[in-house]
């Protein structure tokens, strides 16, 4: 075994024992794993590199697409938000309609008592006697009569007595009434209002499904703006005090707002474009990486039989 190790002329440089330049199996084995073990150090790190630039490649590729499927799932929910408010602005208004209804309704009928108390005093201006002024006037009319006894007069005047006394009870009750039909009519004005028109919940929630239908605000949508170099927010015109700028519009250049459908802005085509590319990145990375591999894998084998073979070599050299 050790003659065939050292002496057999497969092993020669030359292919002979004739040739002065040969080289024995052993010697020939370990220039080979030193060559190999350089070129599978330098080979490796070129691999570990190009394995980092497709693993931060893949990275990136998976952040976009996540990205463009949480842009997409938020569209699809902007969709069902829309269907909600529009179901909710039906309602709101039905709501408003009733309220215009009963405002209306208890404006006429604060008018209708205020006129029914109104028939119980006198006014300047009018000048007809209220129902008050009326009884007394008549108590006295009956005191004057000449033509009946005074049995016949105290009676009369008793039973005057008792319906001016209900009189009195009923004007008692005005202040109490209309007070509280007052605090009604108020509840209905500041029902309206906070349900109602631009300023209620009506007008809040259709500015709110505009956001979401992806509809321009008609006073802030030719608003110019920009970031500079500097990232500094540029308007389009200076601050004038002779200028009147309608709150919010500049409000949004401090705190932007996403605009929907969100797959249909700059930004998605942008994100998409960069998926593509990122998966061209990613293809080409992959491709070097696994070249790189297979070559320091099949040198990495090579260095291993070689170390495997060198040791049996040894060994058996020292056990002869």
């Amino acid at each position: 075994m050790t003659k065939f190790m050292i002496d057999n002329a497969c092993c020669y440089n030359g292919g002979g024992n004739d040739d002065p330049g040969g080289q024995d199996c052993l010697d020939k084995w370990k220039e080979q794993l030193e060559d190999v073990c350089n070129r599978y150090t330098e080979l490796s790190a070129e691999t570990f590199q190009h394995e980092e630039e497709y693993t931060n490649s893949l990275a990136w590729e998976t952040k976009l697409k996540n990205w463009s499927e949480i842009i997409k799932k938020t569209d699809e929910k902007a969709k069902v938000i829309v269907k909600e408010l529009g179901f909710f602005i039906e309602q709101a208004k039905d709501v408003c309609n009733n309220s215009k209804c009963t405002t209306e309704a208890l404006e006429k009928l604060n008018c209708l008592v205020k006129s029914i108390f109104d028939c119980f005093y006198t006014y300047l201006e009018s000048g007809d006697p209220g129902l008050k002024d009326r009884i007394i006037e008549f108590k006295k009319t009956i005191d004057c009569l000449n033509s009946i006894s005074d049995e016949d007069k105290a009676e009369v005047i008793k039973c005057i007595d008792a319906y001016e006394q209900k009189i009195i009870l009923v004007c008692e009750m005005q202040d109490a009434i209309l007070t509280k039909l007052l605090e009604t009519l108020k509840c209905a004005y500041l029902l309206s209002a906070s349900i109602c028109g631009d300023q209620g919940l009506e007008g809040k929630l259709e500015g709110i499904l505009d956001d979401f239908k992806g509809m321009e605000d008609e006073d802030c949508e030719h608003e110019d703006h920009h970031i500079d170099d500097n990232d500094q927010v540029s308007r389009k015109k200076p601050y004038d005090q002779d200028q009147n700028y309608t709150y919010p519009c500049n409000d949004k250049l401090a705190k932007p707002k996403p605009k929907f459908p969100i797959d249909k802005s700059r930004y998605y085509v942008q994100l998409e474009n960069g998926v593509g590319v990122a998966k061209d990145k990613t293809e080409h990375y992959e491709n070097i990486w696994v070249k790189s591999k297979m070559k320091s894998d099949k040198l990495l084998s090579r260095k291993t039989s070689l170390t495997e073979a060198i040791k049996a070599a040894e060994a058996a050299e020292s056990a002869k």
